[in-house]
């Protein structure tokens, strides 16, 4: 039977979910390849001013350039592609596929894998699936999202030919005894379903008979998907150079950008690329200066993860910027998320709870995307609020069906596994809740009771949110989660124009030198869109592919 994603999917039946934190999953180096993750734990308080340090920013001044002396090797190739992650290794592909002689470096000693879902439209998966797509009302969508504020020919560019490029990454994954699977998006809107559209795009590549993901837990398989691209290109002739930092780029007086300084561990090698530069070198999360001066909105979240630590610290923005880039307008946007959690129950921030802030008092409807729902919590006092459910919670679930960016389920053992190491609190009466919640028990007690009214009786009539994720609270023992939320990435980069080439101060193009991927900017604008499950990896793969074969033309 056939799925129409533009009538969206019932919300029926029940999906059961691994029982693996988010925080396992990242934490754990798989095979080396995923890399080390660093989670960090903010504090509190609003986010730093934007403002310039003494002696202004350190990407506003090219350093001196590296001696010749201390150079001691130069390559020559076709396409220098700085970065190993999904961007940079579909870039690779694509230019080795037509023929082009390709070198990667990276200062990482491995590629760097995160996350699972690689959007995509239009692919044989899908339509084997039964799930048809309105590629230009998902293209008007985004662009709708941003404000307008991108270059509506790269978001067309990924809708039209996503399907064709990962229907050939299938094929390759086939002829490698593994899997592409789709995950189902959670979609909470019954009433409105526009309001918040969701489309099943988020392609999975997985071995056979490994573990894989139902939505929300993590299971690293991502590693599986760049170790088969680093394996094509390779055996087309790519070379790979990790543990390789690029310095500073190489570029001709006013002209073109022809290579890159790297140290290497014999100390400096000189990379020159006849067709171009390709900067893939991620984004900026992890750079304090950086995250206050285009994204401050970043600094606010109450969790870090850094996948790979070390890996996202705006080095080929620096660099680009010294040989006379910019960066796209502002704001930037980030991905925050407050599912998956890290550090805390998985279940925090759970659509189909009560949340309360530190006054105890609800705030605003619970059935909303992860992602704005954190944005309704930061206008919170404190930015604090909780997740308050009862005994019966696991009965609840039970009556509808989850998916990517929906809630997620600890069974009764793993939430007072909880309790004992003080993620999650419970109490046999709301007065004993509220005493260890920290708010009072008469305004708890008070939403708690108006909550479960509105639940039997199928309407809330403070906030409209979607009877079926409401649930009464009145079997205790009774539980509350603090939310927390997590920045995954920003998503801001180069300003670009429609054929990724990165742009100087006056808008003009800087010849031989592009982007990919995260580096690359006005794909993304405002804020992350959660209607495309992994748009994030699929235009950076994607858009990284169809760069690398245009070189071939450069």
């Amino acid at each position: 039977m056939s799925k129409d994603e533009n009538n969206k999917a019932p919300e029926s039946g029940r999906r059961l979910f691994l029982k693996q934190s988010f925080l396992a999953g990242v934490g754990v180096s798989a095979a080396g390849s995923l890399g080390a993750a660093q989670i960090l734990e903010a504090p509190q308080g609003a986010a730093p001013s934007p403002v310039a340090p003494a002696g202004g920013h350190n990407w506003e001044v090219a350093p001196a350039p590296i001696p010749e002396s201390k150079i001691t090797q130069t390559l020559e190739t076709d396409v220098l592609v700085l970065g190993a992650g999904i961007a940079g290794m579909g870039t690779a592909l694509g230019a080795a596929e037509v023929g082009l002689k390709v070198v990667v470096i990276e200062k990482m000693r491995t590629f760097s894998a995160r996350g699972m879902h690689n959007g995509a439209i239009d692919s044989r998966v899908q339509k084997k699936a039964g799930i048809r797509i309105d590629r230009e009302r998902v293209i008007a969508e985004l662009v709708a999202f941003a404000g307008n504020r991108v270059h509506q020919n790269l978001v067309r560019l990924w809708a039209e030919k996503s399907g064709e490029i990962f229907d050939h990454f299938t094929d390759l994954a086939e002829a490698r005894d593994m899997e592409v699977v789709l995950t189902d998006t959670f979609l909470v809107g019954r009433k409105f379903p526009d309001l918040y559209p969701g489309y099943t795009t988020a392609h999975t590549f997985v071995k056979k008979g490994a573990a894989r993901s139902s939505g929300n837990e993590y299971v690293p398989t991502q590693e599986y998907f760049l170790g088969m691209m680093e394996a094509e290109a390779k055996a087309k002739g790519a070379q790979f150079l990790y543990s390789t930092p690029a310095q500073q780029l190489l570029r001709e007086k006013g002209g073109r950008v022809v290579g890159v300084v790297a140290k290497s561990k014999g100390g400096f090698i000189r990379i020159l690329a006849r067709k171009g530069v390709v900067v893939a070198t991620g984004s900026y999360t992890e750079n304090p200066e950086m995250v206050n001066a285009w994204c401050p909105a970043a600094a606010v979240p109450e969790v870090k993860i850094y996948t790979p630590f070390g890996g996202n610290t705006g080095d080929g923005l620096r660099m680009a910027m010294w040989a006379g880039a910019t960066m796209q307008p502002l704001p930037h946007p980030a991905m925050i998320h407050t599912i998956p959690g890290i550090g805390i129950d998985l279940m925090a921030g759970n659509q189909s709870f009560l949340q309360v802030n530190k006054f105890g008092q609800r705030f605003g409807s619970e059935a909303l995307p992860n992602q704005t729902l954190y944005n309704g919590r930061t206008l919170q006092p404190g930015k604090k609020a909780w997740a308050v459910f009862d005994s019966n919670y696991e009965r609840d679930f039970s009556t509808f069906k989850t998916g990517f960016d929906g809630p997620v389920l600890e069974d009764r053992a793993a939430l007072e596994a909880s309790v004992k190491k003080g993620l999650a609190l419970k109490a046999d009466t709301l007065e004993g809740l509220a005493q260890a919640m920290g708010v009072p028990a008469g305004a708890l007690k008070a939403s708690v009771a108006r909550y479960t009214k509105f639940a039997k009786e199928g309407r809330d009539q403070d906030f409209g949110k979607e009877p079926y994720l409401m649930f009464p609270i009145e079997q205790g023992p009774f539980f509350a989660l603090p939310i927390k939320s997590c920045l995954l990435v920003t998503v801001g980069g180069l300003n670009v124009d429609q054929d990724m080439q990165v742009l100087d101060k006056r808008d003009e193009q800087i010849p031989g030198l592009y982007a990919a991927g995260n580096a690359m900017g006005n794909f993304f604008a405002n804020e992350y869109p959660l209607h495309c499950p992994g748009l994030s990896h699929g235009r950076a793969v994607v858009l990284g592919y169809i760069l690398g074969q245009r070189l071939a033309k450069a």
